[in-house]
């Protein structure tokens, strides 16, 4: 009699990882850092960012807020996710927040922002990476672009959001000193009262999670 045929089990698929940044922290750095590698210049380790003009939520309690529903969203989807931090509290430099990403090898590094302007009528979603002339990291400039516009594009259409544009400048020291395609969105404007309880709101956070997660999917399939 015939032994049954055993299939063997099959390898399971090394799981992506994503760093994702909640931008920003409770207090302003009273120290500089190099704005890239070896660079002349210098900018403030990190700052408090803005304030909703409508609900008063700092944008660093906003960022992380999105931070940890977006981190449970993408390990449902079976990514290895890491948060650059888990508190507000406490102070971690925009090269910190780079080098944890660069330790764990990411496959994606995404920063967590809200804009604000003196305009409070504007409104929008954009995203930024460095340009493609960028002499700290112009080598991962063509996969940074692509996750900028993957992201922008799945967080339009999951949001309902204007679509701004794909910033490309080398002025953001987190991105400068990031060794792994990395894109910085700002996923609104605290400084427009609508945008700003948008933001806020649960039910806006689940679209907001819903885009990010589905343009960093559509960034690791290369569709």
């Amino acid at each position: 009699m015939e032994k049954p045929v055993v299939e063997e089990p099959q390898p399971t698929s090394i799981s992506h990882t994503i760093v994702i940044d909640p931008g920003h922290q409770t207090k302003d750095s009273k120290e500089t850092e190099p704005v890239g590698p070896g660079a002349s210049e210098r900018k403030q380790k990190d700052t408090s960012g803005t304030t909703g003009v409508a609900t008063g939520l700092r944008e660093y309690e906003l960022t992380l807020q999105v931070s940890n529903k977006l981190k449970e969203e993408l390990e449902k989807r079976g990514y290895n996710v890491i948060l650059t931090r888990t508190k507000n509290e406490g102070e971690i430099s925009c090269i910190e927040r780079a080098e944890i990403a660069n330790n764990a090898n990411a496959d994606v590094f995404i920063r967590i922002h809200a804009n604000s302007d003196e305009d409070s009528s504007v409104s929008g979603a954009m995203t930024i990476c460095q340009t493609s002339s960028n002499s700290y990291n112009s080598n991962i400039y063509a996969e940074s672009k692509r996750l900028s516009v993957d992201v922008l594009d799945e967080y339009v259409s999951a949001t309902g959001a204007i679509r701004e544009r794909v910033w490309e400048t080398d002025s953001m020291t987190g991105n400068n000193w990031s060794k792994v395609p990395v894109t910085l969105i700002e996923m609104g404007y605290m400084s427009n009262p609508n945008e700003d309880r948008l933001m806020a709101s649960d039910e806006y956070q689940v679209k907001i999670i819903n885009g990010i997660a589905n343009g960093i999917d559509r960034f690791i399939s290369g569709n």
